[in-house]
């Protein structure tokens, strides 16, 4: 019975072990979104050269705290919000000059990444944090957008890394329902200035 425990033991120890080993060979996560899951050992510079933006999907997602009239300057937003956010994305990977090649939405290409993605949620906020985001108020109170992205590889699809993320602020905006959408903006682009540093700092 005692060799028995010891066995038992030794396994038990040994799976631990061997779970640190896994949660020890993945890179560390920069720790700038809400949520990010590390799924490769490999620093993205050792194999990529390239990657390729796309833009992110608004489909199903959650409106929350937004009513009818904002809803429609939303409707009209959608577009340019998800535009907002690829080509800020873009544009601060490229100023970071990590890659030799940076693009908006085109094929795969070999030795490139895909950041890729949805709006997962639209929250217009509640209360005074509907407008004055710079207070200091939860941030679900806040006037926010939620997404979803993931990097992958685009020769095999195999997902690198995946980020949960909710983005407010905005600061400075006056009142009135078009700058919600004003707001959103703002968000986009700064959520992809976010995602070019995430990137620099595993790259």
């Amino acid at each position: 019975m005692q060799r028995m425990f010891t066995v038992l033991a030794l396994l038990f120890s040994l799976a631990l072990f061997s779970t640190g080993l896994l949660a020890a060979d993945t890179l560390p996560k920069p720790g700038r979104f809400d949520d990010e899951e590390i799924l490769t050992s490999q620093r993205l510079g050792q194999k990529y050269t390239a990657i390729i933006v796309k833009d992110y999907s608004t489909k199903g997602a959650e409106i929350a705290n937004i009513d009818d009239e904002e809803n429609k300057l939303l409707h009209n937003a959608k577009k340019d919000i998800v535009k907002a956010l690829t080509d800020s994305t873009v544009k601060h990977l490229k100023e970071l000059n990590l890659f030799k090649r940076v693009e908006a939405n085109s094929g795969a290409k070999a030795n490139a990444l895909i950041l890729q993605g949805k709006i997962t949620k639209f929250n217009g906020g509640v209360g005074a944090a509907k407008w004055f985001l710079g207070f200091a108020a939860p941030k679900s109170t806040k006037t926010n957008i939620s997404i979803d992205a993931e990097l992958v590889d685009a020769a095999t699809g195999t997902v690198l890394v995946k980020i949960k993320d909710v983005r407010s602020g905005g600061e400075g905006n006056t009142l009135g329902s078009g700058n919600m959408t004003r707001a959103f903006m703002v968000q986009a682009q700064d959520e992809g200035e976010e995602l070019a540093e995430f990137i620099k700092e595993i790259y």
